[in-house]
């Protein structure tokens, strides 16, 4: 079964063309578009397809990324994918961000697992973030997403009882600082380099959890998983976020 897959939830949208058969990446094409997506989203699609030398009706599943992340951008991806999948006829999974992020994780049984990446560019050292714990060799959630300063996730994380920490994703500007204590009490395991949120481990996600549950989401009933409140809501102090 091929599978495109979507993920918006960052400045860098990503659309990808994944092979579960053979758990293998045909195309990804990435590219800025925060504040043109709606308008390129369908090019980044069809570049993709291209790539991938497929076409619309080669495709057996639409993957998306439900987030955190931006506000208009999620909603944005989700709305294509949910008007390409009821287009086509096609089934369509809702991924939250983390959970595909968690998979990059070169982690250990019972190790705990940190997924983030970064909030909004007005708070550099705010980030979102999840915890997993490794279990059967897979990262299995721990609670819900946060949203929180670095240095305040590594002060929770300083007071948890795990003696080994990884992380996954994205540190923020000036991690090094924050993390002295926390290396000096746990051994933790760090990126060797960032790893933002993508549409082919949106992709990957989605095809583990149709192998155990071959059965597609709601399109209508489908929603953005947001953390945060937009900017609207906190300027005129209302609530219109759709949250779990």
């Amino acid at each position: 079964m091929l599978i495109l897959a979507l993920e918006t939830s960052l400045e860098v949208a990503s659309c990808a063309i994944w092979d579960g058969e053979t758990k293998s990446l045909r195309a990804e094409t990435r590219f800025h578009a925060y504040q043109t997506l709606t308008q390129r989203l369908p090019e980044l699609v069809q570049i993709t397809l291209n790539n991938a030398q497929v076409g619309l009706t080669d495709i057996g599943l639409i993957a998306v990324s439900l987030g955190p992340g931006s506000f208009t951008s999620v909603r944005v991806g989700l709305a294509f994918a949910k008007g390409l999948a009821m287009a086509l006829g096609k089934p369509i999974l809702g991924v939250k961000t983390m959970d595909a992020l968690a998979l990059t994780a070169n982690a250990n049984e019972d190790d705990l697992l940190v997924a983030l990446y970064p909030s909004r560019p007005s708070r550099p050292t705010e980030v979102y973030a999840a915890l997993f714990r490794i279990r059967n060799g897979c990262p299995v959630r721990e609670g819900a997403e946060i949203v929180s300063d670095f240095s305040d996730l590594v002060a929770m994380l300083r007071a948890r009882p795990e003696a080994h920490v990884v992380f996954a994703g994205v540190l923020p500007p000036g991690a090094a600082n924050s993390l002295v204590g926390l290396c000096r009490e746990k051994r933790i395991a760090l990126p060797l380099t960032p790893c933002f949120p993508s549409a082919s481990l949106v992709a990957w996600k989605a095809w583990e959890r149709w192998l155990q549950h071959p059965e597609s989401d709601d399109p209508v009933a489908l929603k953005p998983h947001y953390v945060l409140p937009s900017s609207a809501e906190v300027r005129f102090g209302i609530t219109v976020s759709l949250k779990d």
